[in-house]
């Protein structure tokens, strides 16, 4: 937390983070913070009355109140570039290693068991992403670099993709297509999940599920009810609706799972640090971050 002129009033060594109480006293005489996953409740702004931007390391905003925000005239700020290219090759580590059997071989060597069962090829299959942005568009170049047919789902019918790829207008005519489904949407403004029971009957019997954006956009009963009907034949997944995830996918050994880490490389990290300063200075100057 700092002022206007750069001035420190605030610095988190905890660890952690900072909540209710502990982020208000923090706020105070902050004109600016660079910010994590921290909730900006209503009244957390409210307690920091001289506060007018908030830069956060990271791409989403659904741990501030946009509304009041924006009621105070705050600016809130992402780093929308940093971590596309470190999210796209976690999904696709997620899902070579959910169709390669990696990590139960690796489990089973180290316990003496050789034994081996029939892998799947990524080429040829069709993959359906949901949510054509800056990520999704990456995922999909390596998803055709590998070989796959790529089809998207995104109500915004973004620009600038392949003309290779094929637009579903519908969610579920993505979902009755593809073999392979991966996530990079933004929340719904109703915060429902976007894929629930409806959804997962629509899909095609053993598709893979990839989730590496956030885990409220899947509903966890409804997932682990298509597991066990084989409707969904295995999942890779970096977010959960409640983290540290401590559920019942942990059950399920066809479910590969990462603790939220997918933007977390070197490179990433330093280069989203970087990128929420500058967006900060620039907000500050009065220009666009």
């Amino acid at each position: 937390m700092l002022t206007e002129t750069g001035h420190l009033v605030f610095v988190n060594q905890t660890g952690g983070w900072l909540t209710g109480p502990a982020l208000e006293k923090a706020l105070v005489g902050a004109d600016g913070v660079i910010a994590g996953t921290e909730a900006f409740t209503a009244e957390v702004l409210a307690a920091a009355p001289r506060l007018k931007v908030i830069s956060r390391v990271g791409v989403g905003t659904d741990s501030i109140d946009l509304q009041a925000a924006a009621a105070r005239g705050i600016r809130v700020c992402t780093t929308i570039r940093a971590p596309v290219q470190a999210v796209a090759e976690h999904t696709m580590s997620l899902l070579l290693a959910v169709a390669k059997g990696i990590v139960s071989y690796d489990r089973n060597m180290h316990m003496g068991d050789f034994s081996v069962s029939p892998g799947m090829l990524l080429a040829g299959k069709r993959a359906g992403i949901i949510g054509a942005g800056r990520i999704g568009r990456r995922v999909g170049e390596l998803l055709e670099a590998f070989g796959c047919t790529v089809l998207y789902y995104d109500p915004a019918d973004p620009s600038c993709l392949s003309p290779a790829w094929i637009r579903c207008k519908k969610l579920p005519d993505l979902l009755q297509e593809a073999e392979i489904l991966t996530i990079h949407a933004s929340p719904p403004s109703d915060g429902k999940p976007i894929l629930m029971k409806k959804e997962f009957q629509t899909c095609k019997t053993g598709v893979i599920l990839i989730n590496t954006a956030r885990g409220g956009l899947v509903s966890e009963d409804d997932l682990i009810l298509a597991l066990q009907e084989g409707r969904v034949g295995a999942a890779g997944l970096d977010v959960f609706s409640l983290e540290p995830y401590r559920g019942p996918l942990l059950g399920f050994p066809q479910v590969i799972m990462t603790p939220h880490v997918a933007s977390n490389t070197i490179e990433s990290r330093t280069e989203m640090e970087m990128e929420a300063v500058q967006n900060l200075i620039s907000a500050f100057r009065g220009m666009e971050p």
